[in-house]
C-alpha cells in the first residue's frame, strides 16, 4: 500500500545517506568541514550554552546532539567514547534526513496524488549534496528538516488558515533559524505573504477588514508570539544574551564577509543567479532538474489552478533575496532548500503526465529512470567517501613511518589523514619551522597548498618541498579519490571559475608525503 511505498522510499534514501557513516572516524575532528564535533558540543554543554558561550552556529542543534549523547555522557572521557559520540551525532543527521523525505512526501500530498508525492520525495532525498550532509553532523540537514516541517505547515495554512498551522509554521521556522542562522532568509518574505493571504481569505469569507485589522488577527499574533518566544528560548537569548550578541557579531563579520565571491552590483547579482542555477542543476542532477523545470512551466501556464504549488516559490525567492543576495557567496549546500521546493514541481510534472496520458506506464517509467539516475549520483557520493585517498595514505604511513619516526602534519587536520598510532605533531607552514623540527616525514594536502598566497611563508615552504630544495624528497603522491561515472567530479574540483563550489571537493584530496633525505643525498 501507500504506507509501504513511502517506507520503501524513505528506507532507500536512508540506506544511501547512512553509508559510509564512519567516514574519517574514529578521530577527534573528522573530515567534514564545520561538522559539530563531540568536543564542541561537550564544551557548550559544560557551560550550559550560557555564561557568554557562543559558537559560529546557534545552540539548538548543539543541545539536540547533547541529548543524543546522553547514554554515554558519564563515560565521555573514556577512550573510544568520542567515536561513539561522533557516530551518534551523525545518526541524528541520518534520522532527520529520513524525516525530511517523509515531510516532502506529505507536502506533495497537499498538492497532488500519492505517486507524484512519492516522486517529489525521492527527488529531494536523492540530491547529491544531501547524500553527503545526511551522514555528517553538520547543520545543513537539521535546518532543512525544520524548514520542510515549516513548508508543510505553510501549505496547510494556505489551504485553511487554521490557527494550529500558524503556530506550527512559526515554531518550525524558529527551530530552523535557531539551528542555522541562514534559515531566516526562507521566512523574511514568507511572513508578509502569509499576512496578505490571510487578508484575502477573510475578504473571500465575507468579511471586510482593514489591513490593520488583519494584522491584529489572533492567528498572526499567535504566530508572531510563538516565533519570538521560540527564538528567545531556542537561541538561548534569555539566559545567554552576551553569547548571542557575540555570535551575531561573528556571523555578520568574518564568518560571512571574508567569503564573498560576487560584487554587490547588477553584474555581480547576475553572476550569482547564474551560479545558483548551475548549483541547482548539479544538486538535483540533469534529469531531475529537467522534470522540475517542466513542472514549473506547467504550473505557471495554469497559475490559477496551481496557486498553492506556486506559493512554495515564496520561501525560495525569499531565501534568494534575503540571504544569497546578502552574503554574496554560494556553495551547493546553500541551494538545498530551493532544490526541495523544486522537487515539488518535479512531482507536478509527473502528476500532469499521469493525467494526460492513457497509459500510466510511460510517465511512471520516466519517473523511475529519473529516480534511478538520482540514486546512482547519490551513491557515487558515498563511493567517493568510501574511497577517500587518505585511507591509502594512512596505510602507507603505518608501513613506512612507524614510531619512532616523526611525522609532521602541515595544514588543517580535517584536510589530512589521521595520525593515530604514529609519532606525529602539527608543523607550522614555514621553512624555519621545518628546519627546527626536522621531522622524518612531512604530510600535506596538495589542494590546500595550492591555495597559499604567493610570497607567503607557507607558499615558500610548499615550493621548496616540491623543488626538492628543503632537504626532503617526494615519497608518495596519492591522487584524488575516484568514484562511479554517474557523478561529474570535474564539476566541483579544480580552479575553473564556473565550477560548483562544494565541500565535496575536500573529499579524497591529493595528498603529498615528503621524506627527509638520507645524509649525503
Amino acid at each position: 500500500g501507500r504506507a509501504a511505498a513511502l517506507f520503501s522510499a524513505v528506507a532507500l534514501c536512508a540506506a544511501i545517506h547512512a553509508w559510509p557513516l564512519d567516514w574519517g572516524l574514529p578521530g577527534e575532528h573528522g573530515w567534514a568541514p564545520d561538522e559539530l564535533t563531540p568536543a564542541a558540543v561537550l564544551e557548550g554543554l559544560g557551560q550550559g550554552f550560557s555564561g557568554g558561550w557562543f559558537s559560529k552556529y546557534p545552540p539548538l542543534h548543539h543541545a539536540v546532539l547533547a541529548a543524543a549523547y546522553a547514554p554515554w555522557l558519564s563515560r565521555a572521557a573514556e577512550p573510544g567514547t568520542r567515536h561513539v559520540l561522533f557516530r551518534a551525532g551523525r545518526v541524528v543527521s541520518v534520522l532527520m534526513a529520513a524525516g525530511l523525505v517523509a515531510l516532502v512526501y506529505l507536502c506533495g500530498r497537499e498538492l497532488y496524488g500519492h505517486l507524484p508525492a512519492l516522486f517529489a520525495a525521492l527527488v529531494a532525498g536523492l540530491c547529491a549534496p544531501l547524500a553527503y550532509y545526511a551522514k555528517v553532523a553538520n547543520l545543513d540537514v537539521p535546518y532543512l528538516f525544520w524548514f520542510t516541517a515549516a513548508l508543510l505547515a505553510y501549505l496547510r495554512l494556505l489551504k485553511g488558515h487554521r490557527l494550529r498551522h500558524y503556530v506550527l509554521l512559526a515554531a518550525a521556522a524558529a527551530a530552523a533559524v535557531a539551528t542555522k542562522d541562514q534559515a531566516y532568509g526562507l521566512f523574511a518574505l514568507t511572513a508578509p505573504f502569509v499576512a496578505v493571504s490571510l487578508h484575502r481569505h477573510r475578504i473571500a469569507g465575507g468579511e471586510n477588514p482593514s489591513l490593520l485589522a488583519t494584522l491584529g488577527d489572533r492567528r498572526l499574533l499567535a504566530a508572531a508570539a510563538v516565533s519570538a518566544i521560540g527564538l528567545v528560548v531556542l537561541d538561548n537569548i534569555w539566559l545567554n544574551p552576551r553569547g548571542f550578541a557575540a555570535h551575531v557579531a561573528l556571523i555578520l563579520g568574518p564568518a560571512s564577509r571574508d567569503f564573498r565571491m560576487f560584487d554587490r552590483s547588477p553584474g555581480g547579482l547576475a553572476a550569482l543567479a547564474a551560479a545558483t542555477a548551475r548549483a541547482l542543476v548539479f544538486t538535483l542532477g540533469i534529469p531531475a532538474a529537467a522534470a522540475a523545470a517542466a513542472g514549473l512551466v506547467l504550473a505557471l501556464a495554469r497559475w490559477r489552478e496551481h496557486r498553492l504549488l506556486l506559493a512554495t516559490l515564496v520561501p525560495a525567492l525569499s531565501y534568494a533575496v534575503a540571504f544569497l543576495a546578502v552574503v554574496l557567496y554560494l556553495y551547493d549546500r546553500f541551494v538545498l532548500p530551493i532544490a526541495i521546493v523544486l522537487a515539488l514541481f518535479a512531482g507536478r510534472a509527473l502528476a500532469e503526465a499521469l493525467a494526460r496520458t492513457r497509459s500510466r506506464a510511460v510517465p511512471l517509467a520516466a519517473a523511475a529512470a529519473i529516480v534511478a539516475a538520482s540514486a546512482l549520483r547519490a551513491l557515487s557520493v558515498d563511493v567517493l567517501l568510501a574511497r577517500d585517498s587518505r585511507y591509502a595514505v594512512e596505510a602507507w604511513l603505518r608501513e613506512n613511518a612507524p614510531p619512532p619516526a616523526l611525522v609532521a602534519a602541515v595544514g588543517p587536520l580535517e584536510y589530512l589523514p589521521r595520525f593515530d598510532g604514529l609519532h606525529w605533531r602539527p608543523l607550522g607552514p614555514s621553512l624555519d619551522r621545518l628546519g627546527h623540527v626536522r621531522p622524518d616525514v612531512v604530510v600535506l594536502n596538495a589542494d590546500f597548498a595550492r591555495r597559499a598566497v604567493a610570497g607567503g611563508r607557507d607558499a615558500e615552504l610548499y615550493a621548496a618541498l616540491a623543488a626538492g630544495m628543503a632537504g626532503y624528497h617526494l615519497a608518495l603522491a596519492q591522487p584524488p579519490s575516484s568514484t562511479l561515472p554517474f557523478l561529474d567530479v570535474a564539476a566541483f574540483r579544480g580552479e575553473d571559475p564556473a565550477r560548483v563550489h562544494s565541500n565535496l571537493d575536500k573529499v579524497g584530496p591529493e595528498i603529498l608525503v615528503y621524506a627527509r633525505d638520507a645524509p649525503g643525498r
